[in-house]
């Protein structure tokens, strides 16, 4: 199996471009993108690596250090969760794959006692230092490392798209909130990674990226009600300008703002626990 190349990516955009156009009255712009992709052809660096895959564990390692950017999705992402969690009275909550601690700064600065479980040794590293008080601990999504019952809320963010099986993350997560609690699962819209966005970041050779498991939203639900929790509300706000920070974006901006804006960004979940 070859890399992917950067040529085939723009290609793949333009291609994506034109199809939400096709039935718009844009017959100028959709020469346009045709003219475009022509050139796309012949650009000398289209054979260009698009990125190196590395695994979940040593692709942490190498992102930790730049993660905190903040990456092109945590814009959407957090003003949709920001208000399912504010509401929430003080309390022990758990933020299952915390990474550098994002929102468990954010749960601390709301009154709350946070406790961060992620599998990554170098996330946790980052994650430590900003909230003195919490508590973190290295652990994985499907084998979370706490009691049964032993916290009031949980958020994970981001993070059930590197699984493969939803089952077992939201077993873990209905395990460990007490009864009468709430989680809010946030991650990566299963629209984006079908179309092929992965977690690209700056390695230390280069782009790299870790591949993304596509999961329908109907496979959310239904790992989270045979966990036994109760769907109280899910949201799908879209791609901004911004946010389509993709490979593309300064190279053919015109054909990547007309490809992803506005197309479903994330997915969040709002649960409860009877």
């Amino acid at each position: 199996m070859t890399d992917p190349t950067l040529g085939e990516l723009m290609v793949g955009v333009e291609g994506l471009a034109l199809l939400r156009l096709l039935h718009a009255d844009a017959a100028e712009t959709r020469a346009a993108r045709l003219a475009e992709t022509r050139d796309v052809l012949d650009r000398p660096d289209r054979g260009s690596p698009l990125g190196t895959e590395v695994d979940v564990d040593e692709g942490y390692v190498q992102w930790s250090g730049s993660y905190d950017g903040p990456l092109r999705l945590f814009a959407v992402e957090g003003a949709a969760v920001r208000p399912r969690i504010d509401p929430w009275p003080a309390g022990t909550v758990l933020d299952a794959a915390c990474g550098t601690g994002r929102w468990s700064e954010y749960l601390a600065g709301r009154g709350h006692t946070v406790v961060g479980v992620d599998r990554s040794p170098a996330m946790l590293a980052l994650a430590r230092p900003k909230i003195p008080d919490g508590r973190f601990l290295e652990g994985r999504l499907d084998a979370l490392p706490l009691d049964d019952a032993s916290v009031d809320a949980a958020v994970c963010a981001l993070a059930m798209v590197h699984l493969a099986d939803l089952g077992q993350a939201f077993a873990e997560l209905a395990r460990v909130v007490r009864p009468g609690g709430r989680v809010v699962v946030s991650d990566v819209h299963p629209f984006l990674v079908t179309l092929g966005w992965q977690a690209q970041f700056a390695g230390r050779n280069g782009r790299a990226f870790i591949r993304l498991h596509p999961h329908l939203l109907s496979d959310y639900a239904t790992a989270a009600l045979e966990a036994g929790l109760q769907v109280r509300g899910v949201a799908e706000p879209v791609l901004t300008r911004e946010a389509a920070a993709t490979p593309t974006a300064t190279l053919i901006p015109e054909a990547n703002e007309a490809a992803y804006v506005g197309l479903p960004a994330v997915v969040v979940w709002e649960l409860a626990r009877p």
